[in-house]
């Protein structure tokens, strides 16, 4: 599972425009920088703020960062 073909698909062109002040849910290197917290966030609810992620998604990006969050 790599970040280019699972990960930045899961993140919307909303998504990353509301949260590019913080960082860039399309860049590999601030994903994986914040992995922990935006997992946090979106399981919390509090991200994205428009909609809830179904639990597949979510555990497509528990299992990308519990793999090391490959490139």
């Amino acid at each position: 599972m790599g970040f280019e073909t699972e990960i930045k698909p899961l993140f919307r062109e909303l998504d990353r425009y509301e949260m590019d002040f913080v960082f860039d849910l399309w860049s590999y290197d601030d994903v994986k920088q914040h992995a922990a917290s935006i997992l946090d966030r979106i399981v919390d609810g509090t991200m994205p703020c428009d909609v809830s992620w179904p639990a597949e998604r979510i555990d497509a990006l528990r299992a990308w960062i519990a793999d090391g969050c490959p490139p």
